[in-house]
């Protein structure tokens, strides 16, 4: 059962890390006129992938994920 909790919680935390990250990355950077491009995938721009990208590899090389379980 700890397992499955520290599993949840860390994953919980990972994707709650990489959102906010990429909210304040979208509200900021963002807004940088060349960055909007006319190509669009199911809604999401070339830039929404670079800022999920650059969340994830952020979130994993600063900081670690301990088991709280």
């Amino acid at each position: 059962m700890n397992i499955i909790l520290n599993f949840i919680s860390v994953l919980s935390a990972f994707i709650f890390g990489v959102g906010i990250l990429y909210w304040l990355m979208d509200e900021t950077v963002g807004k940088v006129k060349f960055l909007n491009s006319e190509k669009e995938w199911n809604g999401l721009q070339i830039k929404d992938f670079i800022f999920l990208l650059f969340s994830i590899v952020i979130l994993i090389s600063l900081f670690d994920f301990y088991k709280p379980y």
